[in-house]
């Protein structure tokens, strides 16, 4: 995937920066790291889409034969029921 990497030495400096104490400062850097890189490790790729968007239409399809079926043995069933009649 291409995610762009969260610079938790950046974001350190830039809250010391802002005042806050170093330990705090790499601490919420660091747990912004760990945040952000199990939030890009749950994302979908393109390919990830594409694959799941042709089993479903698969599936989809598969279904609708199904259901042709079904129609076709219960108008079949009725048809010869009306011959008996």
């Amino acid at each position: 995937m291409n995610a762009t990497a969260f610079d938790s030495l950046s974001a350190a400096r830039r809250l010391t920066e802002a005042g806050l104490e170093q330990g705090p400062a790499e601490a919420i850097a660091e747990t912004l790291r760990e945040a952000t890189a199990a939030s890009l490790d749950d994302l979908a790729t393109k390919t990830d889409l594409t694959v799941l968007e042709l089993r479903l239409k698969a599936e989809m399809s598969a279904a609708a034969n199904r259901v042709i079926v079904i129609i076709l043995v219960a108008l079949g069933t009725l048809l010869a029921a009306l011959k008996l009649f």
